[in-house]
């Protein structure tokens, strides 16, 4: 395990700017100075962020190509066309197909839906699934969360008397397909003024613009519009799974969609809750990052990613029950997947080069679930990680790749590309095939890659702390205060503080593996816990330093504050 000393980086205080917001809001300066750090230094700025209201939300039809592709939708509509909405096997991809579906459904439209298979069809389009929907009848195909690199495929739907229309949110390449409307805030000339939606983000504007346009149509005078504030909770789910900015729309969906999370009217999020055994009355984003996507994404690792897709559409609680379990299922099975790999992959380690990048491969491993491990192993050991399933039918292996900060994987990945078969991603994360031949080739090319560029990375993880406080400015107010900045992600996350000279009144190991704490500041205690930290800290009998996140824990019915620990040091 990587034991290595992190850098513990404090933010810059401006007591200036924070008295001068917290005047203006009515907060406390900590809270005023965790806004500053997220950006947010100015009044004005602060009460964007804090009202989250669903009135803020842009007008959708500032998205490039977004009165194209209404017109063509309702025009699908009218005609009684038949409508694919294909997505990706990601709960943004499974939740974005599911909100559109829903939407179609609600306005009398023939829609039905498609979500490839990881293993055989592969991310987005591609000419056999396109065939099979062009033999179902279908004429017109609505992307969700891909696409937007498609051009073979769409190319072909097109000469198949099929249009598409694209949504999709990831970067744009330089050639795009041609389709009847793409929606993408990222692409050139787009004004839509936020560019971090998820996928599910983008088909959510777009049926803003549909019901909007309908409306003005007058097709709701005697009728009830659908009420899209109900779709949220799907929206929120998406968007939190898909680790998109929290911050501008993000934040509004994620805020509202938590508390139609909670209210609980949709069957197929009551029984998925049901087998996440959430029952608290308040559904947060933790939960769902934690407990609901990974069920949902399990199905997409494992098996049909659609069945997610007719758990969400489901309309009866018994029904939805029996799918919820058996995702359940697949879900612990994934676990099980995980662990064997890990330990595997663990085992084959050794502490030769601890800084080179961790190449590994077996025939064993299933390549549903690499990506996953190799993201811890790249958190564990704070090294480039990619793993490798090697599939002796067809001889290839398909690879996935993490990073650590300052190294651009997948330009590593690209400058290997004459002995892969494919590759694809961004800096931080990748996949690549090749033949099983080329693996130690792929490795030599890789190392010798990354070991150049890894020259001007900074090999020592990094804490970014918010400030350095005592802990008796801790406070049940307090807290209240910096949990309203929820929900937590990126561009937003949760407030960090670090404090020291603190005395270590007694420790223990709960669970499994996990380091609770007693601690005392003048006098006064507090509780804290370090999750996975166990074996990772010699404490000693005198003055320690902490890293935590302040949080409420919920013991017995009532409410505590306890210091969920992100790093420990011995004073000295």
């Amino acid at each position: 395990m990587n034991t290595q000393a992190k850098r513990w980086l404090v933010r810059d205080q401006l007591p200036d700017v924070s008295k001068e917001i917290s005047r203006a809001h009515n907060i406390s300066p900590l809270v005023s100075q965790v806004l500053i750090n997220r950006g947010f230094d100015t009044p004005e700025k602060v009460d964007i962020f804090l009202s989250a209201s669903l009135k803020d939300l842009y007008n959708p039809f500032l998205m490039k190509d977004m009165e194209k592709a209404v017109d063509r939708v309702i025009s699908a509509i009218k005609k009684k066309e038949k409508i694919c909405i294909y997505g990706d096997y990601d709960v943004d991809g499974i939740t974005a197909t599911s909100i559109v579906v829903l939407f179609l459904q609600e306005i009398d439209a023939d829609v039905a839906f498609h979500i490839p298979n990881r293993l055989t069809e592969g991310y987005g389009l591609n000419l056999d699934t396109v065939q099979k929907i062009k033999r179902q009848g279908v004429t017109l195909i609505i992307t969700v969360d891909c696409g937007i690199s498609d051009i073979e495929p769409i190319e072909y739907a097109y000469s198949q008397g099929m249009e598409v229309i694209v949504t999709d949110h990831h970067e744009v390449p330089d050639t795009v397909p041609r389709a009847a409307a793409i929606l993408n805030p990222k692409q050139p000339g787009c004004d839509f003024p936020f560019k971090g939606l998820a996928g599910v983000g983008v088909a959510f504007n777009l049926i803003m613009a549909l019901r909007k346009k309908l409306r003005d149509m007058g097709t709701w005078t005697d009728r009830q519009e659908p009420n899209l504030k109900n779709y949220l909770d799907l929206v929120a789910m998406g968007t939190i799974a898909d680790i998109v900015p929290m911050v501008d729309e993000n934040r509004i969906f994620v805020r509202n969609g938590l508390e139609v999370l909670t209210s609980g009217k949709r069957p197929g999020v009551e029984a998925l809750k049901s087998v996440s055994g959430i029952t608290q009355s308040a559904v947060t984003s933790t939960m769902v990052g934690y407990r609901l996507a990974p069920r949902i994404n399990a199905s997409g690792r494992l098996a049909d990613a659609g069945q997610v897709v007719r758990l969400l559409l489901c309309s009866n609680s018994d029904d939805a029950l029996k799918i919820a379990q058996k995702v359940d299922e697949e879900n612990t099975r994934r676990q099980q997947i995980e662990r064997k790999i890990l330990a595997e992959a663990k085992a084959m380690i050794t502490d030769e080069n601890p800084q080179e990048p961790l190449i590994l491969s077996s025939a064993g491993w299933h390549p549903g679930v690499i990506g996953l491990c190799a993201s811890r192993l790249s958190e564990e050991y704070y090294r480039p990680s990619i793993l490798m399933a090697i599939d002796e039918k067809t001889g290839n292996a398909r690879g996935s790749a993490r990073s650590i900060r300052g190294f651009d994987i997948y330009g590593a990945i690209k400058s290997c590309g004459s002995v892969l078969k494919a590759f694809g991603g961004h800096k931080v994360a990748a996949g690549l095939t090749l033949p099983v031949e080329n693996i130690e080739l792929f490795k030599k090319k890789f190392r010798e890659t990354a070991k150049n560029d890894l020259l001007g990375t900074d090999s020592v993880p990094e804490i970014n702390i918010d400030a350095e406080i005592s802990l008796s400015q801790l406070s049940y107010d307090i807290q209240e205060e910096l949990e309203n900045l929820s929900p937590f992600g990126p561009s937003n996350p949760e407030p960090v503080f670090s404090t020291h000279n603190i005395g270590l009144y007694s420790s223990m190991v709960v669970g499994k593996g996990h380091l609770k704490l007693k601690i005392k500041e003048n006098g006064e205690f507090f509780d804290a816990i370090g999750f996975n930290m166990a074996s990772q800290y010699n404490l000693k009998d005198e003055k320690i330093r902490l890293v935590f996140v302040p949080q409420f824990h919920f013991f017995n019915g009532e409410k505590i504050l306890q210091l969920n620990l992100k790093d420990i040091k011995n004073e000295n």
